[in-house]
């Protein structure tokens, strides 16, 4: 038979007392191993590092866009994108298991990816002076080849995984289709719900904040060292090549 360990492990410490009520005098039933311990501490870790994905994802983002309204557009895509996910692991008969959620903690880094593309190109028009709905429209226009490559490129590692033959495909299956999932969602969400939160959360800022300017004056340092190091990097391309 087939069973949910911690479903099983749930009955059973149920039902145990009534056990050794109805045993015999000086003698009592215990539970000597219960592998639904490690399933269920497993998958606590796994929600923790969930949680600790995302906080990190919302400080990254934060720290190059320094504006907290658009910190959040990315963000909404991560919980959307799991959800829908989940919707595609129950049309496809797959549970929530370690490796699914392990699937989901790596899928918080790569849905956001195609967000985080769209949205800068979009703040990049708005900077210019464009409206932020002609902006949005522009802006992702330019990019919506691009978004549909990169969500493409990703699904094509992970889900021949799911093809490989033997043990390893039935262990991995339920893994790569996941993640192949959550990242074909997130690039339809991308290229949807991203330009729509654009024009309507974000716009041109005429003055900028104290923590702005000193994040931008660090940043506009890190593209001029860059600027200088690929300048050299071209003047000595063979020294690079080899």
């Amino acid at each position: 038979a087939v069973a949910n360990p911690l479903d099983v492990s749930r009955a059973v410490r149920t039902v145990l007392p009534e056990i050794n009520e109805s045993l015999p005098e000086g003698m009592s039933a215990e539970i000597g191993n219960d592998d639904a311990v490690f399933i269920d501490r497993s998958i606590k870790a796994v929600f923790r590092a969930i949680v600790e994905a995302i906080l990190l994802v919302v400080l990254v983002i934060f720290f190059f866009l320094r504006s907290l309204r658009a910190s959040l557009i990315p963000v909404v895509t991560i919980p959307i994108s799991l959800v829908a996910t989940f919707t595609l692991m129950f049309a496809m008969g797959f549970s929530v298991n370690t490796l699914t959620l392990l699937a989901m903690v790596l899928a918080i880094g790569l849905v956001v990816d195609d967000a985080i593309v769209v949205l800068e190109n979009v703040h990049a028009h708005i900077e210019k002076g464009e409206k932020p709905m002609r902006a949005a429209i522009t802006g992702t226009g330019e990019i919506v080849f691009a978004v549909i490559s990169m969500t493409l490129t990703l699904v094509a590692v992970y889900a021949p995984v799911a093809f490989s033959p033997g043990r390893t495909g039935k262990l991995f299956a339920e893994f790569a289709l996941t993640l192949a999932g959550a990242v074909l969602i997130s690039g339809f969400i991308a290229l949807s719900l991203t330009p729509m939160m654009c024009s309507r959360l974000l716009r041109e800022e005429e003055a900028h904040g104290w923590l702005y300017r000193i994040l931008e004056r660090g940043l506009d340092g890190l593209q001029r060292g860059y600027r200088a190091s690929l300048a050299h990097a071209l003047n000595a391309r063979w020294l690079v090549i080899l």
